[in-house]
């Protein structure tokens, strides 16, 4: 009987201690959950967020139907880079950096802001705010003396298609294949007759473009 009863008081022991373990472990466990911070959820769908930004704008009116004569935007492209303000290599390409650095120009020289390419812009930043229409002004904005030497006019020519990116050799004042090349790219680029030659119809495409009038000047 003794040893019934003992046995009795050791099982009730043992249920007791294993019953106290279980609950102190269990309530171990929630005090640490409590503790962890509380991590925000996330908010609704970002895809429907951004589309409800507003659309990125400029300032720049939209590019024009027809592309501008890539040999026009070689020029200004590289005659901007001349003057520090970028617009990226000079390779033709209308891309948004060279409109950019156009309307910079434009914007720093009290001209219209357009961010676009044109031959009165590249004449501009050639010859500068001294330029008139028909004038015989150089780039330095001095008149020509009335009498010159012969071969000033194909100079003069030359060193206007290299300007222009025309690539016509030596400015030597000597009707070489090189400029006759540059001639003809550059009667092909303007649509008027290639002949290789400095005609009057160049001279007149020149004297548009640049405000130069070479038709006075000697020549062979």
């Amino acid at each position: 009987m003794n040893v019934v009863v003992a046995r009795l008081l050791f099982l009730a022991f043992v249920g007791l201690t294993g019953l106290i373990t279980y609950n102190a472990l269990y309530l171990q466990e929630q005090r640490s959950t409590a503790l962890l911070p509380t991590v925000p959820k996330a908010p609704g769908d970002r895809a429907a967020n951004r589309s409800a930004l507003p659309p990125v704008t400029t300032d720049l009116p939209p590019l024009p139907d027809q592309k501008p004569p890539s040999q026009l935007v070689t020029a200004i492209q590289r005659e901007l880079k001349v003057r520090g303000y970028g617009g990226g290599p000079a390779d033709g390409i209308l891309r948004q950096e060279t409109r950019k650095a156009i309307a910079d120009y434009q914007r720093d020289h009290g001209l219209a802001v357009s961010g676009l390419p044109s031959d009165e812009l590249l004449r501009h930043i050639l010859l500068g705010e001294t330029v008139s229409t028909g004038s015989v002004a150089d780039a330095t904005g001095a008149a020509p003396a009335p009498q010159l030497k012969q071969d000033v006019r194909v100079k003069a020519v030359q060193q206007i298609l290299a300007d222009l990116g025309y690539a016509p050799g030596p400015i030597d004042g000597a009707m070489g294949s090189a400029t006759e090349r540059a001639v003809k790219a550059f009667q092909r680029d303007r649509k008027i007759a290639e002949t290789g030659q400095i005609s009057r119809e160049l001279l007149r495409e020149i004297k548009r473009i640049t405000g130069r009038d070479l038709a006075g000047v000697a020549s062979r």
